[in-house]
């Protein structure tokens, strides 16, 4: 096994334990579905959900909670990696800083979510405004009731 095939599984691994499918651990990594859904049920104990997921972040964040929540994540996920995560994907990055968030946070989105969420900013389907009143980035979109104004404070 190659330096990079050993990154990839380490990679894999990780976004395995918080939850993520195996089709979007695919997507990330390039490494066989069927490997990694063995590894997930080897991890997990049972098999991954089957099906379709939601193709972006804003339709997976249906509750104010969640968009809030979303806030939060964002946050964390910019500290950690500046304006870079507008441009590039880095997967351990994404995971980096959700665990980061979802240790500071009881009612925290799932790692899925988190992911879409990252991979849609870098797509620049999701959106960032900061806002006025609190200064707080937040993750805008207009199709999304809970997402065209701050989460945090409500300006």
């Amino acid at each position: 096994m190659t330096a990079q095939e050993v990154l990839a599984w380490n990679t894999a691994k990780v976004m395995i334990e918080e939850g993520l499918r195996p089709p979007i651990v695919h997507a990330a990594t390039g490494l066989c579905r069927n490997r990694l859904r063995s590894l997930y049920r080897q991890l997990h104990g049972k098999s991954a959900v089957q099906g379709r997921t939601s193709e972006f972040a804003f339709n997976r964040l249906k509750t104010r909670e969640q968009v809030r929540e979303s806030a939060v994540f964002l946050q964390f996920y910019h500290d950690l990696g500046g304006d870079q995560i507008f441009e590039v994907l880095d997967h351990d990055l994404v995971m980096e800083a959700y665990r980061t968030y979802k240790d500071a946070s009881p009612n925290h989105i799932d790692g899925t979510t988190a992911w879409y969420i990252a991979r849609d900013l870098r797509e620049s389907v999701l959106k960032t405004h900061r806002c006025r009143n609190c200064g707080r980035m937040f993750l805008y979109e207009p199709r999304s009731d809970y997402m065209i104004r701050c989460p945090i404070c409500g300006g």
